[in-house]
């Protein structure tokens, strides 16, 4: 542990070394036992180190295809959110030319009717995404 101080500002480290075997001196000890323990803590060390390098990547590869994933979904999010603004677009667009054309009631009510089922779907599309 590391500490200093200037009247002002104080500074505090703490180094934590996580080892798989016991420290040296107690490795001699051991070896004075009997060698093969040492050759078994050694083993135990090596195969404790693959499965945490295994774990880790694991846990990477779950990782980069779940953000795959997402790319994906919001991909498709995007692109349907695009496509009901386009079809809302031409909806209104064609009840325009109704109105224009001298069908006034049709227009209103075609353009209603198309504004209302796009409203529904975002706010169905929204309910979605919130759970």
């Amino acid at each position: 542990m590391q500490a200093s101080t200037d009247g002002r500002q104080a500074a505090m480290g703490i180094m934590i070394q996580e080892s798989l075997l016991p420290a040296p001196e107690d490795l001699a000890k051991f070896k004075d036992i009997d060698e093969s323990i040492v050759k078994w803590m050694m083993q135990h060390a090596d195969k404790e180190q693959a499965t945490r390098i295994m774990a880790v990547e694991s846990a990477i590869k779950n990782d980069a295809e779940k953000i795959l994933l997402a790319k994906k979904e919001q991909g498709i999010v995007l692109t349907s959110l695009w496509l009901a603004f386009l079809i809302a677009i031409s909806f209104i667009a064609l009840s325009g030319i109704l109105i224009y054309s001298g069908m006034e009631i049709a227009g209103s009510v075609f353009g209603g009717a198309a504004l209302l089922l796009c409203v529904q779907a975002f706010l169905k599309f929204g309910r979605k995404q919130r759970q």
